[in-house]
This record gives structure tokens, C-alpha cells and sequence, in this order.
């Protein structure tokens, strides 16, 4: 092969490698770290997520202890319906919040990715179709 064909050839695999990692039509996937901020709108195939923020709630207990727990909000809206999600680490259980929408399940994660094994950023979630 000449010089010419093997840049030829790079450039197209570099074209298609971009084409491939871009998101064009705006649209997530399950299954991958998605980044997040207020007031963005995320689409995914099912429904539109959109993070509202963070709320603190004082938990109170029978023996007079408190806990505050932080909650982060979503809103997830498809065609036909809306629900608010929250999730929150609470005491330290990382684990997903289970939510269904339009008769489909699906789980969101933060801080912790099961399906994926990988810690995620403060600004990272996955959402998991059941």
C-alpha cells in the first residue's frame, strides 16, 4: 500500500469511529454513564429524565435521634405519562431506585454503578432497563 491509501484509510476509520461515538439525534442508551446537570433534559428511548435538584429531609426516630438525608430529584416524562424519582445514598445503602413508567421498569443509579461494576461521578448516572 502507498502513503496516500494508508492516510485514506485512517482518516475513514477515524470518520466512522467519530460518526459511531457522537450523539447525533441527542438520544442515550441504557446501560452507560450518562452525565447530568439541572434543568437538562436527557432522552432515552422510553422517556425524557430531567434532574430538578437536591432536597435535604430531617429523618426523626422514636429515641429522639435525627438524620438528615440528602435526595436527588428527576423528573422522567414520557408520551403518555410523568413521575418524580428520588434517590438518595440515605444511610449508606448506595443502591438503585426501581421506578416504571408507560408499564416498563427501569432502575436509575448513582454513585455506584451495579450493572456496570464502576463508581460514577457526582454528575454520572446509568439507567438500567429492566
Amino acid at each position: 500500500m502507498n502513503k496516500v491509501n494508508v492516510k485514506l484509510l485512517i482518516l475513514i476509520f477515524i470518520s466512522l469511529f467519530t460518526l459511531n461515538c457522537s450523539n447525533q439525534t441527542g438520544m442515550n442508551d441504557y446501560d452507560i454513564v450518562v452525565k447530568f446537570s439541572q434543568g437538562e433534559q436527557l432522552k432515552f428511548p422510553d422517556f425524557t429524565l430531567e434532574y430538578t435538584g437536591e432536597r435535604t429531609e430531617t429523618k426523626q426516630f422514636p429515641n429522639g435521634n435525627s438524620i438528615k438525608m440528602k435526595f436527588h430529584e428527576f423528573n422522567v416524562t414520557s408520551s403518555s405519562s410523568q413521575k418524580k424519582v428520588s434517590w438518595s445514598s440515605g444511610t449508606g445503602d448506595i443502591a438503585p431506585v426501581r421506578f416504571e413508567i408507560d408499564g416498563k421498569n427501569f432502575e436509575l443509579e448513582m454513585s455506584n454503578s451495579e450493572k456496570l461494576k464502576t463508581k460514577l461521578s457526582e454528575n454520572e448516572l446509568v439507567i438500567v432497563k429492566k
